[in-house]
């Protein structure tokens, strides 16, 4: 953690000295990567396609013909690095490190110490493919609650397992929940979900896999 947080003032002159910089510090702060569409560590041209898509903030500045990077664009690095760890897509990246300071990207780093329950215990921090899926199970239950009851001849018992609740999470994209499911409490297996989930719409194409 120490050595990360020495760097806040250290600037990398173009894309290859950032690069380079997050390849060496990938396997310290990042857990390994499970999928073979995703390279471990970031390159030039990973750097080039992040800033394209607006994961990457502008460079701060030139020096010569070339771009000057700082602490946050290595934070930036190293989080889109975990997060695709997390199996999480391209699109949920983006919208967890855009506008965040380094403090914030520091926290999705987990640099910091966890939070102290009453008791004293350390509290893991929440795992970002966890906490995507949780919002499109709440996204479910907040519509079923919103919904105009059911007809006499439409009613279906809620805990009936031919009743489901139909979630469109995106264009082309949609969660269907049986209404008597309910996501377990054990933070492990809402991680496995989570890859599961990550790992079937990986093998329909939406993961650029950058």
């Amino acid at each position: 953690m120490k050595e990360l947080k020495e760097l806040r003032e250290r600037k990398y002159i173009g894309t290859a000295q950032l690069a380079d910089e997050a390849a060496r510090l990938v396997l310290r702060f990042v857990p390994r990567q499970e999928r073979q569409s995703v390279s471990p560590v970031p390159d030039e041209r990973t750097v080039r396609y992040y800033t394209t898509e607006g994961l990457l903030s502008p460079p701060e500045g030139k020096q010569g013909l070339n771009a000057v990077y700082g602490y946050q664009h290595l934070l930036q690095l190293l989080v889109i690095k975990r997060l695709q760890a997390e199996h999480l897509p391209i699109r949920k990246i983006k919208e967890l490190v855009e506008g965040k300071s380094a403090r914030e990207l520091e926290q999705l780093l987990d640099l910091d110490e966890p939070p102290a329950s009453s008791a004293g215990a350390r509290i893991a921090p929440r795992n970002a493919a966890t906490e995507y899926l949780e919002s499109l199970l709440t996204q479910s239950a907040a519509r079923r609650i919103a919904a105009p009851p059911a007809t006499a001849e439409a009613f279906v018992p809620a805990a009936s397992p031919s009743a489901w609740s139909r979630v469109e999470v995106e264009p082309g994209l949609e969660l269907h929940i049986r209404e008597d499911y309910r996501l377990s409490t054990d933070s492990k297996e809402r991680q496995r979900l989570a890859r599961r989930l990550m790992s079937e719409l990986e093998q329909h194409g939406t993961e650029p896999g950058k």
